[in-house]
């Protein structure tokens, strides 16, 4: 088991660097190879876990015209898919548990880890919300968000 400091680097006085690299693991999400999960957090903006996926086929089928670039949530194209595997069928959500709770994060901080917003994410990319992980990350090099 690793701890919290193995995954984190301390980038500055202020913010925090999660990198767990998961190239070796051969984790899948629609065939879509699983490449790491990381997350920045300063002492003004935490919280926004990611989940990054290897995309060879991303084309911007999947996409509707707007002020925002939003996802289509009807478009049928892989990506779109694959998105809706971490976001509407929590496909990894078991598996993100396990590798934080294995980075040393605690039960608590885990359980606290949800999906994020769907529509505005990059393909390649799932977010979650994780602020306990954030506050834990903190803890661990003495800082503290503001409020």
């Amino acid at each position: 088991m690793q701890t919290i400091k193995n995954v984190t680097t301390l980038e500055n006085n202020y913010s925090v660097q999660l990198d767990i690299d998961l190239a070796d693991k051969n984790y899948t999400v629609n065939g879509h190879t699983v490449e790491s999960v990381t997350m920045y957090a300063d002492t003004d903006c935490i919280g926004d876990l990611a989940v990054n996926w290897k995309c060879e086929d991303a084309d911007s089928a999947g996409y509707t015209e707007s002020i925002m670039l939003m996802r289509n949530n009807s478009a049928t194209d892989n990506a779109t898919q694959t998105m809706q595997e971490f976001y509407w069928e929590h496909a990894f959500d078991d598996t993100l548990a396990t590798i934080l709770a294995d980075a040393g994060f605690s039960a608590a901080a885990v359980a606290d880890v949800c999906t994020s917003e769907w529509g505005m994410q990059d393909t390649g990319r799932a977010s979650y919300d994780a602020n306990a992980i954030a506050a834990e990350m903190f803890a661990v090099y003495n800082l503290e968000p503001a409020e």
